[in-house]
């Protein structure tokens, strides 16, 4: 606590009277246009009150267009390249793909330094049980290993390392855990990820149990069927949200945490109304790591704030841990930044290169300042964000220094940023 302290003094936002609590709320599959926020179809009021009482980022991206990646490098703070998760893991099939146990993950530094920590809902970050979230710092693990389920039906989640049925609707059972350990930990620090599925298909909503479901119903398609139920089910995201922050309320602990929402990657299109951004999941167009994110601290963090800095979930592990005042356990090869002092004192976030890899699918997106390059199999595509966010006209042939200087730092990370490096 007096590390806590001090660190904060030195930030210039005074004291706490205890460590800090993290919550993270990790959505799978949403995007900006998802979100009236940021312009999009459906309300949210939970996370709208969020926006208004903390900061709304709308430059803030996901490691991947796609779930494992992003999720191993907010774990690690690290490219997902350097620990060989690059693509999807697909469940059992691939028994030697997840984060290896020598890497030191974000809740392992929280666990080491007296947190309570767990987990509740999507890991998807290895299946076999050496890869198991109460293996990388978790004290509790209750979820699926893998990218998607049904949402009724939980014949092959786990509670720690067993495999369990849970009873109840995925978005429920996740948000009922998580509640239940903020309420047994309110005294005590604690690190909370509560990982939901929700809107990742299949698009089921509460009411679509199994014996509910039409014969003919494809449960999986983007488009006009399944939007009322993609709309609810993103409301009963926002519900959740709505029970975490009253918990942290009625249990008088809410000037003592910091929760962060965001997403995994960007939308799969599921919106009626025209995007801003181009792209979807799978891409590297900005529609598809360009995500919603916002962060709430009562008393530290001023309201009603917008941030444009450009930022990767990443940097949420030195983050947190610099504003937890256990930034010295921290690996010395973290990829990702700390923000803390933007987070309390609005400061300048430095730009940097920033690489989006997912080889060899998509090739390799960079971006430097206001400039975004995507390269796959020799062609270059370069795009001048601040002019065309909807990245609309390829100007290589306008700018062939800067398309060439980019080229060679995709080229350059691509050979450096390996597994185990």
């Amino acid at each position: 606590m007096k590390v806590v302290s001090l660190m904060l003094v030195l930030l210039g936002v005074g004291c706490l009277s205890a460590a800090p609590n993290i919550v993270v709320i990790l959505a799978d599959d949403l995007g900006c246009r998802d979100l009236k926020l940021y312009g999009g179809w459906v309300e949210t009021p939970r996370i709208e009150q969020m926006a208004r009482e903390g900061i709304t980022f709308t430059d803030f991206h996901a490691n991947s267009s796609v779930c494992s990646p992003t999720r191993a490098a907010f774990l690690t703070g690290r490219y997902q390249q350097r620990v060989g998760i690059v693509d999807v893991i697909v469940g059992s099939r691939e028994p030697d793909q997840g984060i290896p146990a020598e890497v030191t993950t974000l809740p392992e530094v929280f666990q080491k330094n007296g947190y309570a920590t767990a987990l509740f809902g999507k890991w998807h970050c290895g299946y076999p049980d050496k890869f198991n979230p109460v293996h990388h710092g978790f004290d509790e693990f209750v979820g699926l290993l893998n990218g998607a389920a049904d949402y009724h039906r939980h014949g092959s989640w786990r509670v720690g390392l067993q495999q369990e049925k849970v009873e109840g609707y995925s978005t429920e059972i996740i948000t009922e855990r998580s509640v239940d350990f903020i309420r047994r930990n309110a005294k005590e620090p604690f690190f909370l990820y509560v990982a939901h599925q929700t809107p990742h298909n299949p698009y089921q909503t509460r009411k679509d149990t199994p014996e509910n479901r039409p014969k003919d119903w494809k449960q999986n398609r983007v488009g006009e069927e399944n939007r009322p139920r993609y709309q609810e089910m993103v409301r009963d995201l926002d519900r959740s949200v709505g029970e975490i922050l009253d918990t942290l309320k009625s249990e008088g602990i809410a000037d003592n945490t910091l929760v962060f929402f965001w997403s995994d990657n960007g939308d799969v299109g599921m919106s009626p109304v025209e995007r801003r951004l181009r792209g979807t999941k799978f891409g590297h167009y900005e529609g598809g790591h360009r995500v919603p994110a916002v962060a709430w601290w009562p008393g530290w963090i001023k309201g009603g704030r917008k941030s444009d800095v450009f930022a990767m979930g990443f940097d949420l592990y030195p983050t947190f841990t610099e504003l937890a005042g256990i930034a010295d356990d921290n690996p010395d090869n973290l990829d990702g930044k700390s923000a803390a002092s933007h987070f309390l004192k609005d400061e300048d976030f430095p730009d940097r290169d920033i690489f989006f890899g997912y080889e060899p699918k998509l090739g390799t997106a960079m971006r430097r300042g206001k400039w975004k390059m995507i390269l796959k199999e020799g062609k270059a595509q370069l795009y001048d964000l601040d002019a065309d966010l909807k990245e609309s006209t390829d100007v290589a042939a306008d700018h062939p220094l800067v398309a060439a200087s980019m080229r060679e730092a995709i080229e350059n990370f691509k050979k450096t940023v390996v597994p185990g490096s």
